[in-house]
C-alpha cells in the first residue's frame, strides 16, 4: 500500500491498528487541531517510525464540522498521492461523511474496520481486502511510545523458558508457607548483605545466626533451600555446622531469592507464558516519562506484568495482601491513559479474598477490573478467569 488516510482518533490504539496492519510507505493522519493535541501527533509519529522506520507520516488539517472542508481536503491528497486507500476508522460523523465522498467522487477504496470484531468493512474498492484482513499485534513500546513515554528496564530480570516448571513450582512452596518464605528471604538478605562476597558474586555463605545493630537474624526455612537445590536454583547447599552455604544458579536467581515479594510477579508472568494465548508478555516494566512533560502523576513508574491479547493491552498489579482502595485507582490509570476502552486491568493477590465482605473485591468488580486471589491460585484457575474475563471459550 502506497498511501495510507486516516482519520486521526483521541484513542492511540485505533490510530496504530491500521496502519501497523498495512505497513504503507505513507500514512497520512486527517486532524482537527481545535480538538487534537499536536503534541499527540508527534508521538503517534515516533510510535509508526519505531516499528516502521521508512514509513512517512503526515498529518493534514481539517476542520471537522465542515463537510465541504472535509472533502475538498481529502480529494487534494489523493491527487497528490497514487494509490491511496482511505481509512475512516476513528473520527466523528461529519469526518466521515466528507471523506467518503471525496473517495466516491475520485473512486478511491475507502473501508472501515471493525477492532471487536477483528474485520474490514469494505465501503468501496476494498471487497479483496475483507478476506484477508487481520489485526496486528502490538507490543507495549508502541502503546507507551504512542503516548509519549518509552521503557527503560525491568525491575525484575525475567526469566529464561528453560528455568519456568521450576520456578514455579518453587512459587507453590512459597504460596503454601509465605510466612517461612518471608523469614528465610529476610535472612537470604541479610546474609548476602552482612557477608558480602561481592555484587557480581552468586555465593552464599554466612552463620545460621547473624547479629546486626537493629537485631538477631536466625536461620529457619531449610525445606525451601532443600527445595531450590533439587530445582537446581542453588548447588552445593551446605546446612552442616553453624553456617549455611550454596552457591545460586546465576544472578537472576539471586535476586528473585533475595527478594520477598517477586515470587508472585514470576507466577503470574510464567503462567501466562506457557498458556500460549497472549503475547508481549513482560514483567516490572519501568517507564520514563522523558517525552511527556504532562506525565500522569497519578500512577507509579513500574508496572508488575503487561500483556496483549490482539491489539488489547493488560496492565497487572501483583500484591501479596489485599491492598486498599488507592492501589485499585492506580491500576485504573493505566488501562485509561495508555488503553482507552481496548484495554484492560488485573489486580492479581495473594491472600484468600472473601467475596461476601471484601470492600476491595466490590469495588474491583464496580470499577471492571479482574481480581485473582489465593483461593483461584491454589485451584490453578488463574487462566480460566483471565480466559472469562476476555470472553475466551
Amino acid at each position: 500500500m502506497d498511501c495510507l488516510v486516516e482519520i486521526y482518533d483521541n484513542d492511540q490504539i485505533n490510530n496504530l491498528v491500521v496502519v501497523m496492519a498495512f505497513k504503507p510507505k505513507k500514512a497520512i493522519f486527517l486532524y482537527d487541531p481545535k480538538y487534537t493535541n499536536e503534541k499527540h501527533l508527534q508521538f503517534l509519529k515516533i510510535a509508526c517510525k519505531n516499528k516502521l522506520p521508512k514509513i512517512i507520516v503526515e498529518f493534514v488539517k481539517i476542520n471537522s464540522i465542515s463537510i465541504d472542508d472535509i472533502s475538498n481536503t481529502c480529494v487534494s491528497i489523493i491527487h497528490k498521492n497514487q494509490n491511496c486507500f482511505f481509512d475512516i476508522t476513528g473520527g466523528g460523523e461529519l469526518a466521515a461523511i466528507g471523506t467518503y465522498l471525496a473517495c466516491r467522487k475520485t473512486f478511491t477504496p475507502i473501508f472501515k474496520v471493525d477492532i471487536y470484531e477483528n474485520k474490514l468493512i469494505n465501503i468501496y474498492g476494498c471487497k479483496f481486502l475483507e478476506n484477508t484482513f487481520t489485526l496486528p499485534n502490538l507490543t507495549i513500546d508502541s502503546i507507551f511510545l504512542a503516548h509519549g513515554a518509552t521503557i527503560c528496564g525491568y525491575n525484575h530480570p525475567q526469566p529464561s523458558p528453560d528455568l519456568h516448571d521450576s520456578i514455579l513450582e518453587f512459587c507453590n512452596a512459597v504460596f503454601a508457607d509465605i510466612n517461612t518464605w518471608k523469614d528465610l528471604c529476610f535472612y537470604l538478605q541479610t546474609g548476602s548483605s552482612s557477608f558480602s562476597q561481592g555484587s557480581k558474586s552468586i555465593s552464599f555463605f554466612a552463620p545460621k545466626t547473624i547479629n546486626t545493630p537493629r537485631k538477631t537474624v536466625t536461620f529457619s526455612g531449610e525445606n525451601f533451600l532443600i527445595l531450590a537445590q533439587k530445582l537446581k536454583l542453588i548447588y552445593n547447599l551446605d546446612l552442616s555446622g553453624n553456617t549455611i552455604s550454596f552457591i545460586f544458579k546465576n544472578q537472576k536467581i539471586k535476586k528473585y531469592m533475595t527478594d520477598f515479594g517477586s515470587w508472585l510477579e514470576l507466577y503470574t508472568y510464567i503462567t501466562l507464558k506457557k498458556c500460549n494465548m497472549f503475547h508481549d508478555i513482560r514483567m516490572s516494566v519501568k517507564i520514563d516519562w522523558d517525552m511527556n512533560t504532562n506525565k500522569m502523576i497519578e500512577i507509579t513508574n513500574e508496572i508488575d506484568i503487561t500483556f496483549f491479547y490482539g491489539i488489547h493491552p493488560y496492565f497487572v498489579s501483583c500484591k501479596l495482601s489485599e491492598p486498599s482502595s488507592d492501589a485499585l485507582h492506580e491500576l485504573s490509570m493505566y488501562p485509561s491513559y495508555f488503553g482507552g476502552p481496548n484495554s484492560r486491568c488485573i489486580l492479581v493477590v495473594l491472600s484468600n479474598i472473601n467475596k461476601d465482605k471484601s470492600y476491595i473485591y466490590k469495588r474491583a468488580k464496580e470499577m471492571g477490573i479482574t481480581l485473582i486471589d489465593g483461593n483461584i491460585i491454589r485451584k490453578n484457575k488463574f487462566i480460566d478467569v483471565i480466559k472469562n474475563s476476555l470472553y475466551i471459550k
